[in-house]
């Protein structure tokens, strides 16, 4: 009994010292919509999306403003108008609501694409200047409220779950449904 007492305190007494000689773990937190709000990067952004939002949607309107003048002055001339000339205007005015409608799908891809770049811009720059601070200030894992920004590679074990992944068996239910 007396040697299993010693073995078990020489056993504590490493367990006690390894833990003393590792890194206290530090954990921090970004809450990135802040951030983006406070950014100056961000809101020269927002501020120019805007510029082209109001852009976009004064030509919206008037291009509307057209085709509504255009549906108006055919409803006023439609009794007048022979049955080939009705045909005519209503296929011009057919045209354009489908030109207006082309342009506003447009106008909206564009405007998202420009959102999406300044936002990824903004987002790389936000990981990498994470990245240093984690680095630099030894935290083992920084977070924000949807996914982690930055792990110190000593606590990463994604090639044991890959590895472990690997050699698991499909389990019979999923084999068979193929």
């Amino acid at each position: 009994m007396n040697w299993q007492l010693r073995i078990g305190m020489v056993l504590l007494l490493m367990l006690t010292s390894a833990m003393a000689w590792a890194d206290p773990l530090k954990i921090g937190f970004v809450d990135l919509d802040r951030a983006l709000r406070e950014l100056p990067e961000a809101q020269a952004g927002a501020t120019s999306l805007n510029k082209q939002i109001e852009a976009k949607q004064k030509e919206i309107q008037a291009r509307r403003q057209q085709v509504d003048t255009f549906q108006k002055t055919l409803e006023k001339d439609f009794p007048h108008l022979t049955n080939t000339q009705r045909r005519e205007r209503e296929a011009q005015l057919q045209n354009m609501i489908l030109n207006l409608q082309q342009f506003q799908r447009q106008a909206q891809d564009s405007l998202n694409y420009q959102r999406n770049r300044i936002l990824k811009n903004i987002q790389d720059q936000l990981v990498r200047v994470v990245g240093r601070i984690g680095r630099a200030g030894h935290y083992t894992v920084i977070l924000n409220d949807k996914s982690v920004l930055y792990v110190n590679g000593a606590i990463d074990i994604t090639s044991q779950v890959v590895a472990a992944m690997a050699n698991k068996p499909v389990p019979a239910q999923s084999a068979g449904s193929k």
